[in-house]
Formats: C-alpha cells, structure tokens, sequence
C-alpha cells in the first residue's frame, strides 16, 4: 500500500541521516588516533565501504550475464558522485580545500577518469583492460597513503574510544547501507503508485537511491565542517567505481561490439565534469555556490540527454 510506502520512506530517511552522523563521528576519532588524514579516511573507510553496494550489484550483474548493465551503473555513479552529491553539498557551504594535496587528488581522478574512456573505446575489452584499471587502484591507494597529512585533529584520543569509534563505525555502516535500501524500494513503489515508467523510476529515484548514502555522509561533514573528509568521499567513490568496480566487471566478462558506443556520453559528461572540479580547485581553491549549482545543472542535463536518447 501507498500509505505502508510512505511510513518506510520517512523512517528509512531519518535512520539515513541519523547512521551517517555515526560513521562521520566515528571516522573523525579513528583518523584522530591513528595519525592517517581526514581525505585518507574519507577515501578508505567511507568512500569503499559506501561503494560496496554498487561493487555487489555490479558483480552479480556480470555473473548472470548482464555485464553492459554493471558498466552503466559504475560511470552513473560516478557522474552522480561528482555532480549531484558535490553539487547538492556544496550548496550548504563553500568547500575549501588544501590546494598541496587534495589539488593532486583531484588532477589524479581526472587522469584516472581518462583511462576507461580509453579503453572503452576499442572494439573489444577483457581481463587484460580490466587488470589495467585494478592496477590504476592499486596505484592510486599507494598515493592516498604515502603521507599523513596535517589536518589539525587533535590528540589524546583513547584506545578505548577508539574501539567504541570502530563499533560505532561498523553499525553505522550496515544502518547506511540497509536504509538506503529500504528508501529506494519504498521510492520505486511509490513511484509505481502514481504510474512513472520504469525508465524513469532508474534514472530518477532509483539512481538518486544509490547516490543517498554519500549525499548523507557527505552533507554530514560539510555540516560539521569535515570538508576534507567529504571531499576524500567523493574522489575515493568515482575512483573506486571507475577503477575497482569497472575493472572486475571486465575481469569476469569481456565485452565488445555495438554495446560500447553506447558509452561515449556517460564518458563524456565524466571527463566534463572531473575537468571542471579540477578547474574550480586549481582556480578558487574550492568549490562554492556557483560551481555547485553548475554541477547540478549539469545532472540534470546528463539525465534529460540519456531519457532523449535513450541511451544505456
């Protein structure tokens, strides 16, 4: 029932919002006791973690068959972590960002996201190209770690509250992940009430769903004012589904033909808007309203093309 919908929709929201605080304070206290940067932690514990889901979907995708739907949901999610979840984010408060490191970040995953347009564009892609992109993450993890930043985190932190962040860490992920499962199936029901096609269920609700645990993440630690840690989100995400995601999906099933020309937009709009992200950093040192709501105008014509065009 519509009204049974509705009741999962609310409560699966709040428990959203209220597991996300968890897992930014519990990543905060592990990056305080271990030394390692508020962008690594961003990048390891909730970048991968968050992407999990998408990592799944994908590989059961690929192992019944349907590896052109897996490659779509890795460069959508992608476009949806630079765009709608930075867009949206942004909005609250201007990111700034330390131009020494998070600059260099940012120019890798425009490099990176120049790799898969690459090597989607030959005839036939297999293992071989999806060794190359799991070698890129193996690289790009090398750089994220290779220093401890300087943030400024304070010191002092315990082991006991260390184990207790760790705790609280791990819950808050399984309650993130869980309840944004519930708030797209509620959504894709709800939806199907009013009687939208399910076209637009995918590209709409369904794609705003797979983006909600970094929206809620992320909107979380501008609000705390963790912007290395939400920007560590975003970067690490589009490189984990670019790089990790797109390279086992190869790995376990070439593909070829046709079905790759399909592609060229999704890559375009990639490359477009890690062009602009890196722009923003090198120019403003950030990113602020403007660029935010470019970003989200940049969503939405992204969606308007693929519903024109029917593509993927």
């Amino acid at each position: 029932m519509i009204i049974i919908a509705a009741i999962v929709f609310i409560i699966a929201i709040a428990i959203l919002i209220l597991s996300s605080k968890w897992v930014i304070d519990a990543s905060i206290s592990i990056s305080e006791y271990t030394g390692v940067s508020q962008l690594a932690i961003g990048f390891i514990l909730i970048a991968f973690s968050v992407s999990m889901p998408d990592f799944m979907v994908s590989v059961s995708a690929t192992l019944i068959g349907k590896a052109p739907m897996a490659i779509g949901d890795a460069l959508g999610s992608t476009i949806a972590n630079i765009c709608l979840v930075l867009g949206v984010v942004t909005l609250i408060r201007k990111v700034r960002v330390e131009r020494l490191h998070t600059i260099e970040s940012a120019e890798l995953l425009l490099l990176i996201s120049i790799v898969p347009a690459v090597i989607l564009s030959k005839g036939v892609v297999g293992p071989i190209e999806g060794m190359i992109l799991l070698i890129v993450f193996a690289v790009y993890c090398f750089f994220i770690f290779r220093d401890k930043f300087s943030l400024n985190i304070r010191e002092g932190v315990t082991r006991k509250e260390w184990r207790h962040a760790g705790l609280f860490f791990i819950i808050g992920m399984i309650l993130v992940i869980a309840s944004s499962s519930y708030v797209v199936t509620s959504a894709a029901e709800i939806a199907a009430f009013f009687g939208i096609s399910e076209a637009v269920i995918g590209l709409t609700l369904i794609s705003f769903g797979t983006t909600l645990p970094e929206l809620a993440l992320d909107f979380t630690a501008i609000r705390k004012g963790q912007t290395a840690l939400a920007i560590g989100d975003i970067l690490g995400s589009s490189v984990v589904n670019l790089t990790l995601i797109l390279g086992t999906v190869l790995v376990l099933s070439p593909i070829g033909g046709t079905v790759l020309v399909g592609y060229t937009i999704p890559l375009a709009f990639i490359i477009i808007a890690n062009s602009f992200l890196f722009y923003s950093m090198v120019k403003h040192e950030g990113i602020g309203h403007k660029q935010g709501i470019i970003f989200i105008l940049l969503y939405v014509v992204f969606l308007l093309v693929m519903l024109t065009t029917r593509i993927v």
